[in-house]
C-alpha cells in the first residue's frame, strides 16, 4: 500500500513538473499572444479613420487660404497663382496639410504686399518699375507733396476736376480708372504714361 502511494505522488510530481516546465501549445499562445503585425494594423485603422474625418476640414483650410491669396493678389494688381485643384482627389493628410500650409504662405506673403503697397512710393516703384524716380518726381510736383516722401494723403489731392497724387484729370480717369489706394492710382498714370509715349507730355509737371 505504502509502495502504491509513493509511486502515485511521484507521478503527480512528474506530471506537474512537466506542466510548469514544458512550452505552450500553438493553440495557447493564438489565445495569449497577439501577432507582431496585429499591433500595426491596429495603428494604421485609427490614423486612416482619423484622416477621413480630417479631410474635409483640411480641404475647407485649402480653399480659403487659396482665396485670400488670390484676393490680396488681386489688391496688389498681381496675377493670379495658378491651381490645379488637387484637393479635390487627394485623400492623403499629409499632403492635404501641406498644400493647406503651402497656400497660407502664399497668402501671407500677398497680404504683406498689400500693405507695403498702401505706402505711395513703394506703390510707385511697384507699378512704374524702371521709371519710378520720375513718377515719383512728377507725382510729388502734381499733389503739392515736396517734403520728400510721398505721404499716404497724397491720394486725396484734389484741385477742381484733378484728382489723386497723380492729377488725373475726368476725362483721363474715366479711360484709365482711378481709385482710393496708392496703387490704384499708380496704376491709373502708368497706363496713361504709356499711351502718350512715355514722356510725361500730359502732366504739366516734368520729372
Amino acid at each position: 500500500m505504502k509502495y502504491l502511494l509513493a509511486a502515485a505522488l511521484a507521478a503527480a510530481f512528474v506530471m506537474t513538473t512537466a506542466a510548469l516546465t514544458s512550452t505552450p501549445s500553438s493553440e495557447g499562445r493564438l489565445v495569449s499572444e497577439r501577432p507582431l503585425g496585429a499591433d500595426r494594423s491596429a495603428g494604421l485603422a485609427v490614423r486612416t479613420a482619423k484622416c477621413r474625418r480630417e479631410t474635409s476640414s483640411l480641404r475647407r483650410g485649402i480653399v480659403d487660404r487659396r482665396a485670400a491669396t488670390w484676393r490680396h493678389q488681386a489688391a496688389a494688381g498681381a496675377r493670379r497663382t495658378p491651381t490645379e485643384f488637387r484637393e479635390r482627389e487627394a485623400i492623403g493628410c499629409s499632403y492635404l496639410r501641406w498644400l493647406r500650409q503651402r497656400w497660407a504662405g502664399r497668402a501671407i506673403y500677398a497680404y504683406r504686399i498689400v500693405v507695403t503697397l498702401r505706402d505711395p512710393d513703394f506703390a510707385i516703384e511697384y507699378v512704374f518699375g524702371s521709371y519710378a524716380s520720375q513718377a515719383k518726381r512728377v507725382a510729388a510736383c502734381e499733389s503739392g507733396d515736396t517734403d520728400g516722401d510721398l505721404s499716404p494723403s497724397v491720394v486725396y489731392a484734389s484741385n477742381g476736376q484733378y484728382q489723386g497724387m497723380f492729377q488725373m484729370g475726368s476725362s483721363e480717369r474715366s479711360i484709365y480708372g482711378h481709385g482710393s489706394t496708392p496703387v490704384e492710382q499708380a496704376r491709373a498714370a502708368y497706363a496713361y504714361f504709356v499711351d502718350s509715349g512715355r514722356d510725361w507730355s500730359p502732366w504739366a509737371c516734368k520729372p
